[in-house]
This record gives C-alpha cells, sequence and structure tokens, in this order.
C-alpha cells in the first residue's frame, strides 16, 4: 500500500466493480518494536515510513478524492503516538503522521459530510506483535496487567468501533482520534 500508482488502481476497480466509495479504512502497517532510537537504520526507518506514513497518506488522499459525499474515511492508528514509551520511537513516529492528516483531512472536505477519524488502539491480542503470540507470552501479561478491563483488545474490539465510526450515529465525529486501550496506563 505505498505505492501510489497501485493505490489509485485499487480505487479505480472499487469504483468500476460498486459504482462508488462510501467507506475507506487506511489499515496498513508494520511493527518494529523494542528498537531504541540510537539503533534505527535508515533501512527500518525507511520500511515504516513507506508503510505506516507513506501509505495511510496516499490513501487517505485517494479517498478523499474518489470517497462519495457523506462518505467515511478511517485511519487506524496506534495508541503509541499518545503514549510514548523506550523501543517504539521508531513505530510511533510513523504512525503519528497520518492522525495530523486526519484533522487537516476533516478540514478541507468536511463540507461534503465526509468524516475523517483516526480510531487508536492499544496492543491487539492476535494482532501485530502479538499475531504468534500465546496468552503466557511475558510481554502480553504485562500489558494485560496494565488495562483495568483485565485483557487486551482483540481484532473484533476494533472492527466494531470502526463499524461505528463508519455508520450513521458518528455522523457528526470528525477529525478525531478515538483512543481504544481499555483505559491502559501504557
Amino acid at each position: 500500500m505505498s505505492k501510489v500508482a497501485e493505490i489509485e488502481s485499487l480505487f479505480q476497480a472499487a469504483l468500476k466493480a460498486f459504482g462508488r466509495i462510501d467507506i475507506v479504512v487506511a489499515n496498513a502497517g508494520i511493527e518494529k518494536v523494542n528498537i531504541p532510537v540510537v539503533e534505527v537504520t535508515e533501512a527500518d526507518f525507511d520500511l515504516l515510513f513507506r508503510v505506516n506514513t507513506k501509505g495511510p497518506y496516499f490513501v487517505m488522499q485517494a479517498a478523499a478524492r474518489h470517497v462519495a459525499d457523506g462518505g467515511r474515511i478511517i485511519n487506524i492508528s496506534s495508541s503509541s503516538t499518545s503514549r510514548p514509551q523506550p523501543g517504539l520511537g521508531l513505530y510511533g513516529t510513523s504512525k503519528f503522521a497520518p492522525k495530523y492528516l486526519v484533522r487537516v483531512l476533516a478540514q478541507e472536505i468536511g463540507h461534503r459530510k465526509v468524516t475523517v477519524n483516526s480510531l487508536v488502539p492499544g496492543p491487539i491480542d492476535g494482532a501485530g506483535i502479538f499475531t504468534a503470540t500465546g496468552a503466557d507470552d511475558p510481554y502480553k501479561k504485562i500489558l494485560r496487567e496494565s488495562v483495568p478491563i483485565g485483557r487486551l483488545a482483540t481484532p473484533d474490539d476494533v472492527a466494531d468501533v470502526a463499524e461505528f465510526l463508519a455508520g450513521d450515529q458518528s455522523f457528526f465525529i470528525t477529525g478525531e482520534e478515538i483512543l481504544m486501550n481499555g483505559g491502559s496506563s501504557n
């Protein structure tokens, strides 16, 4: 999702298949964590910014051009942009720029009744760095203990909030960040 021509091709294919686009979710991303800033390589930086920053930027740009009036654009971000932590400097900064773009786009295309928001989940059990880890993973256990609700979010939890942002009930929410981390202090 970091090649602009391929992003535009995807939008054209969707328009051809469905006649219009009502909802766009920018969700592609790569996690590289537990890397101190002083150890980040140029290759690491280029990879994360290509996928986590450039990709969502041009997906949201294409969405702004092609989404129907009254449509919804949703960027999936990360709670690491809200709570800086050692080892997340590269990942967090790569996810931060698209959140800024959300606020700008909400102002630029709001007159078309298009809403643009960021969904900002905390760690997701079964996704990202926890795709192949078990319940006994020590890092997952530490994070789970920091969540008052007593568990990490699931992909279904994220989908539920995205569904809300895509629906009519969220019409008056735009240019915002919805933090969904179960009240975690991390």
